[in-house]
């Protein structure tokens, strides 16, 4: 199944070029400012540990030290370049939306200052340049050196599709021929795979740039050498040792590392979320063209494992700071989870992988539900604030005075000293259009309903016409040779009426119209206020329901109700939700009402007293999940209590 080049896509869809030019006009400049420690901001650790790096960026500075334009050290975390790389990839993906000579100009300085920074033999690594250069990939336990490589692939195949320049291609290129150098098969060559997995995807999307095998056989290999001997970081730990070169001896978590087994024997979600989704989408991308059914039997099984076990109602995943990993089956606290917005990026990413290589569609529903909740609520509405941890619970007393919430913020931090998430929420927003269309053989699948045109020429023409979520109806235009379109149809969306001339047909998952050189169809639909019940097995969502209208789903936030709001009790029997317009937050913002209760607090000193819940007749109101956090300090909820009234 292929992608089209985005310059064949044009998105017409308001709530998405909204986002779109958020990111194009204020958070690529933004981010570029932030990066060039050019802004006096609140740069904030991710968590409470005062070893975590905050205060600026620097990132940029550190390739300036690099390439001896500056004097100084190195600053930041060990991954501090991969910051720049996906800013580059951000604005690239934005010029090709809009083009900006000024932008263009300013992102030829950064890959200029990339090119000088480079060493002769293609090393790019700014902390290993500048910190331990004796050391160059011989700590990959921690070193992120692919990572960042991989980062700068992805940033380069970017910027040569907006504007065909290929300096940075070079650049990256000639970084993954000194990868080739070092890693391999041979008894001279390195046979183990980097700490932090991104390399992998990235490769492959430089064999589909380029059309080099040697690329997506690196690929493979780099899943292959994974696990495939578990000790070889303690044995590279001890070489280090040994040879005067190092100190230090850590010990190695191969779970986290998702280590402990090659790839292909895995089947659970194990280890840092963010990893273990980077590795996942690698393995369905190389699986797309080995078709190796060791690695795609992997792949389903740790989808599986995280779509029916692991996985938020809001798309986030990882339930824990330690490790910043998934946890066991059915445990999914609500207010010390982790919900990295870079692992909600990568599962969006992983799901979209999944989807192409086995056109079925259960892939999209994660991707819908993780992409429209916990990857929008990573960044403010002005889309200058980010959040790293995205909850689905926030008691600011509690996350204020209780240590085990260290990581847990009550708003949006200006940046980050680990700014994974910034440019990561921007690049994906900046290429959204890559998901809406894809096509297998004489097959054209629509993926989102979003108001675009897809134009290939000399072959075809589609248009979705419409403003989902917020009208209940999309129209479809097709011109072209004929081939059969297949409409994805979202488990939330219901009652489906087709007006169309042509043949078509309705299965639970799609709707499938004949091939034909003509098409013009009239989708109409309903988006229900549901109530959503967890697995019983979720011990921390009993007796509680979250509230979804199409791809969203609603929370409680103080600004609307006041403080208090885990004293709300929904009565599941009578409720009625009321959808009204609102100009809050967003023009317009869906909200819902309904008329509840609230638990009355108690008059007198007591933790605890024989069962009598008093409650009060109260209005709450709902906002979609994607939006709290704008107003200020306050609470927030998405589980809601049932009333134990009839």
């Amino acid at each position: 199944m292929k992608e089209f080049d985005l310059h064949a896509v044009s998105l017409k869809d308001p709530f998405w070029q909204h986002y779109q030019k958020i990111v194009r006009e204020e958070t690529i400049p933004y981010q570029y400012q932030v990066l060039n420690d050019a802004l006096d901001v609140d740069v904030q650790a991710e968590r409470e540990d005062a070893s975590l790096p905050a205060g600026k960026s620097h990132a940029l500075e550190n390739f300036r030290i690099a390439a001896k334009q500056k004097e100084g050290n190195h600053f930041g975390w060990f991954f501090q370049d991969s910051d720049v790389y996906k800013w580059i990839e951000s604005a690239a993906y934005s010029l090709i939306n809009q083009k900006d000579p000024s932008l263009v100009v300013i992102v030829d300085e950064v890959v200029a200052l990339l090119g000088a920074a480079q060493e002769e033999d293609g090393y790019l690594n700014t902390f290993f340049q500048l910190t331990r250069p004796e050391l160059k990939y011989r700590q990959l336990y921690f070193s992120h050196e692919l990572y960042c490589a991989g980062h700068l692939v992805e940033a380069a195949i970017a910027y040569d599709l907006a504007t065909g320049k290929k300096e940075l291609l070079d650049i990256a290129e000639k970084n993954v021929q000194n990868i080739m150098h070092y890693f391999g098969r041979e008894a001279n060559q390195i046979q183990g795979a980097d700490g932090h997995q991104e390399i992998e995807l990235a490769l492959v999307r430089l064999f589909e740039h380029t059309n080099n095998e040697k690329y997506v056989a690196l690929a493979d290999f780099f899943l292959a050498v994974r696990g495939e001997n578990p000790d070889f970081y303690t044995q590279e730990i001890a070489e280090n040792r040994a040879l005067g070169l190092s100190t230090e001896e850590p010990s190695i978590d191969l779970t986290y590392l998702q280590a402990y087994d090659q790839p292909k024997n895995q089947r659970e979600a194990k280890g840092h979320a963010v990893r273990m989704l980077y590795m996942a989408s690698g393995m369905a991308k190389v699986a797309q063209h080995t078709k190796d059914p060791a690695l795609i039997e992997a792949c389903v099984a740790i989808w599986q494992d995280i779509a029916y076990k692991k996985m938020y109602v809001t798309g986030g995943v990882g339930g824990t700071v330690h490790g910043e990993a998934f946890i066991g089956a059915f445990d999914l606290p609500n207010d010390t989870m982790y919900c990295e917005t870079c692992a909600s990026i990568a599962l969006v990413q992983f799901s979209f992988e999944m989807f192409k290589l086995t056109q079925q569609h259960q892939y999209l529903d994660t991707l819908t539900r993780a992409l429209y909740n916990s990857v929008l609520s990573g960044a403010s509405i002005d889309g200058k604030q980010f959040f790293y941890v995205n909850p689905l619970e926030v008691m600011p007393d509690s996350c204020h005075h209780n240590p085990g919430k260290g990581h847990v913020k009550t708003q949006r931090p200006d940046w980050l000293g680990c700014a994974c998430c910034p440019p990561n929420f921007a690049r994906l927003i900046s290429a959204l259009q890559r998901f809406v269309y894809t096509q297998e053989n004489d097959t054209l699948y629509i993926n989102l309903f979003a108001a675009s045109r897809l134009v290939q020429a000399d072959q075809f023409v589609i248009e979705q016409i419409g403003n989902f979520p917020f009208e209940n109806q999309m129209t479809i235009r097709y011109t072209g040779v004929a081939q059969k379109i297949v409409i994805y149809k979202p488990k939330w969306l219901q009652s489906f009426q087709i007006e169309c001339e042509q043949a078509w047909q309705e299965t639970d998952e799609t709707l499938v119209f004949a091939a034909n050189t003509l098409i013009h169809a009239k989708i109409i639909f309903q988006q229900p206020i549901q109530m959503l019940r967890a697995n019983p097995l979720i011990n921390q969502d009993i007796n509680q329901v979250a509230v979804q209208r199409g791809p969203f789903v609603y929370c409680l936030e103080e600004a609307d109700n006041g403080k208090g709001i885990s004293q709300c009790r929904l009565p599941i029997d009578t409720v009625a939700f009321r959808l009204s317009e609102s100009q809050k937050l967003w023009s317009p913002t869906l909200v819902i009402n309904f008329d509840g209760f609230e638990s009355q607090k108690w008059t007198q000193e007591a933790l605890y007293l024989p069962m009598n819940e008093p409650y009060v007749p109260k209005n709450w109101q709902l906002i979609p999940y994607h939006l709290w956090g704008n107003r200020g300090e306050g609470e927030m909820r998405v589980w809601l209590p049932l009333a134990l009234v009839k």
